[in-house]
């Protein structure tokens, strides 16, 4: 279990539906920020036990000329095929989940004024954290929105498209919640239903 404090969220929800632009607006109200996406990618790092095994699975064609791994390779492999999607979610998972426990143990240790941590993962009910934290927000959006802003964020329609079958269910995300923050409309709309939340 996570230690005692003040209040914990799990903020979740399928990708493309605005996880990211809820959690800073509870940055900025003094909210400690624990990313899931970036831990992971810290995870990756050149020799480490996650690269290692990467390599073992999905062999040298991950990797950059360096030696780093190449997360858009990576990604077109395994969301092009579930069952390597679910090979890589295998390796990473009980890493992800131990970092992310022992950034919260951190945060209460070293951050004396602390009174929210909000975990901020897509994946926080496969990573195994449902149980760890005090609520779970769900961020939904529309489909075609979700497809419009990954778009924007570069990918091309079937790589985008791949990521958002890739994904549970919204109605799967919504047995998880707590707190649903429906996001369909302005930046400031969600900002004010936010900060309403808190």
């Amino acid at each position: 279990m996570l230690p005692d404090v003040v209040k914990i969220i799990g903020l979740t929800g399928p990708i493309g539906s605005g996880k990211d632009a809820v959690a800073k607006v509870l940055r900025r109200r003094g909210a400690v920020i624990i990313n899931a996406d970036k831990i992971a990618h810290t995870l990756y790092s050149t020799q480490s036990p996650v690269w290692h095994e990467l390599v073992r699975v999905f062999g040298s064609k991950i990797l950059n000329r360096g030696g780093k791994v190449n997360r858009k390779k990576l990604g077109e492999v395994v969301f092009s095929d579930k069952s390597k999607l679910l090979r890589l979610n295998r390796i990473i998972h009980p890493f992800l989940r131990e970092a992310i426990i022992e950034m919260v143990e951190n945060c209460k240790l070293l951050v004396v004024s602390c009174k929210l941590i909000v975990i901020n993962a897509a994946v926080l009910r496969e990573i195994g954290l449902i149980n760890c934290v005090d609520e779970v927000w769900v961020v939904m959006s529309a489909k075609d929105k979700r497809l419009s802003r990954l778009l924007k964020q570069g990918l091309n329609r079937a790589e985008a498209n791949a990521r958002l079958r890739s994904q549970m269910s919204q109605r799967e995300y919504l047995k998880i919640a707590d707190v649903v923050i429906q996001n369909n409309g302005t930046l400031r709309g969600l900002a004010k239903k936010t900060i309403d939340l808190l």
